[in-house]
């Protein structure tokens, strides 16, 4: 029998038993969320003997030093765990230039101690000496500059941003990580339209996907909407209107949204301006970068503007404290669409969809997992309480709103943007048109920030989040079996019960401390 050393305490692996398993079976406070090892949110390291499986889905330098996922691990020796720790996979740079581009904008280039091979549009981690930790998004091209550059902006109180631009200068050194994200232009999108929107230092990937474009012979149409609430905040225009005015294919909508616009400034929010412009943008390829607010209003115009899903590329700046959502307004905002209401027969239609969706979600590998627990049937029922109540404006729904009902849920855009194309699929398959597909679509991405997450969230009641993982003491109430071993336990005994899933396990399960001598039952 394999056992799993973490954190002082021993765990025994039962024959087909995941990591995973084993540990949560004997109480170790592990987060986790897809168990199918694609969130990575369990992600531990060890130096046994690992097979593929087990590291699917991992950079080669993660790899290497031993980093594994639990979930899909099935041990057949003994493996000392640790926790992830991947502050080590950042590398030093030294600043090689600074640039002032406006009153609250600095531009770093930045030299790496090991080579790194970067894309137009991706980001690194910067790590303040203090350990904490940033993203930016490069700017400069690898194939045309030597230098990786990152645009900064200055925000008061900051935990780097005023350390990057007042305190370091030419000479200095800091550690970064990465290069990470896959937004970047790829010869697949040669002849299309590209609508490039941006506020703020969501500029700096912005241009390097427009140049790398450019670099590569582009034959479309190139539009750059970059959105300010001031002029200052239009850092580079003089750069990027010489850059339109020498091709003719390149198109720079410089937007300010509380100044009186300027001779070739526009007035109003970015996203306002450049979804006026392209109502119908189907076919376009759209790069979306700035604040969270801004990419999420931006994805929801474009799936309304009919650009495919796979064609949406964001890059939002998240915060450093977690959204806080507040879905229930949201769901008051919306619109009945009496239209769709009628085509889905009032009620019929939408059952046959949603009956079609959760059979192939149910079997589907990458979507099965997050139905752990819940029935078909019962996934049907309050997705219909929900959309109905939403299309046909009655406001009958009472079950949970799309956070707390997927709060636990470690979900990514892409994972996302995979359910929703399977959607698309089945409204198509029952004969919904184009339009149709596009509004239910739309209101599917309203709550994408409530669902995309990279860490396990709590529930939220009367506006405080509750805690999401750990164990809790209790006593069986009545008598009930072990969720871990199957073994008896009468009323009274007592245990610990999963916060988040809520199994209930008896004392057996229990790891022991290293050094004791007598072992858990198997």
């Amino acid at each position: 029998m394999a056992r799993i050393t973490f954190d002082g305490a021993r765990y025994p692996v039962r024959e087909g038993e995941t990591a995973l398993e084993a540990m949560l079976r004997g109480g170790a406070n592990v987060s986790f969320s897809c168990r199918r090892g694609s969130c990575q949110v369990c992600l531990l390291r060890t130096e046994g003997i690992l097979g593929d499986e087990d590291r699917r889905g991992l950079r080669e330098a993660m790899r290497a030093k031993g980093y594994f996922l639990p979930c899909v691990t099935r041990p057949t020796c003994d493996l000392d765990v640790a926790r992830a720790d991947l502050s080590e996979l950042f590398v030093r740079a030294q600043v090689n230039a600074k640039r002032t581009l406006s009153r609250s904008v600095v531009a770093l280039s930045l030299e790496t101690e090991t080579a790194l091979a970067w894309q137009a549009g991706q980001y690194v981690n910067v790590r303040h000496p203090s350990g904490a930790v940033r993203s930016y998004s490069i700017a400069s091209i690898a194939e045309e500059d030597y230098y990786l550059e990152i645009h900064v902006e200055r925000v008061a109180g900051g935990a780097v941003s005023p350390w990057l631009c007042d305190e370091l200068a030419a000479g200095d050194e800091l550690e970064v990580q990465g290069p990470i994200g896959a937004t970047s232009y790829d010869e697949s999108m040669q002849g299309r339209t590209l609508l490039l929107l941006g506020t703020g230092t969501g500029l700096a990937p912005l241009i390097g996907i427009a140049r790398e474009a450019r670099r590569q012979g582009h034959t479309g149409e190139v539009f750059l909407y970059h959105g300010a609430v001031d002029h200052d905040g239009l850092y580079l225009r003089t750069e990027l209107t010489e850059m339109a005015r020498n091709d003719p294919r390149f198109h720079y909508v410089p937007c300010v949204s509380r100044e009186t616009p300027e001779p070739l400034v526009v007035a109003g929010r970015a996203t306002e301006v450049a979804f006026a412009r392209h109502a119908e943008a189907r076919g376009a390829v759209a790069f979306l970068c700035g604040s969270p607010e801004v990419v999420h209003d931006a994805r929801v115009r474009a799936v309304g503007a009919g650009i495919a899903r796979s064609d949406i590329h964001a890059d939002p700046f998240e915060p450093s404290r977690p959204y806080q959502p507040n879905d229930s307004a949201k769901v008051d905002a919306i619109p009945p669409d009496p239209e769709l209401w009628d085509v889905l027969g009032r009620g019929p239609g939408l059952t046959a969809i949603l009956q079609d969706f959760y059979g192939r979600a149910f079997a589907d590998p990458r979507l099965a997992p997050f139905f752990h627990n819940v029935t078909q049937q019962r996934a049907i029922e309050k997705q219909y309480e929900f959309l109905s109540s939403l299309f046909s404006g009655d406001r009958k729904y009472f079950g949970l709103n799309p956070f707390n009902a997927h709060h636990w849920m470690v979900i990514s855009d892409e994972l996302f943007d995979y359910r929703e194309r399977l959607m698309e699929q089945v409204m198509r398959a029952h004969g919904l048109t184009d339009d149709h597909i596009r509004r239910w679509g739309r209101v599917h991405e309203l709550f994408r920030r409530e669902i995309v997450k990279s860490t396990p969230r709590g529930l939220i009641l009367g506006g405080v989040e509750q805690q999401a993982e750990g164990y809790s003491e209790e006593t069986a109430l009545v008598a009930t079996i072990c969720d871990g071993c199957s073994s008896e336990m009468p009323e009274g005994t007592h245990g610990r019960m999963h916060v988040r899933t809520g199994k209930f396990f008896c004392t057996g399960c229990a790891a022991r401390k290293v050094g004791q001598s007598i072992a858990p039952p198997a």
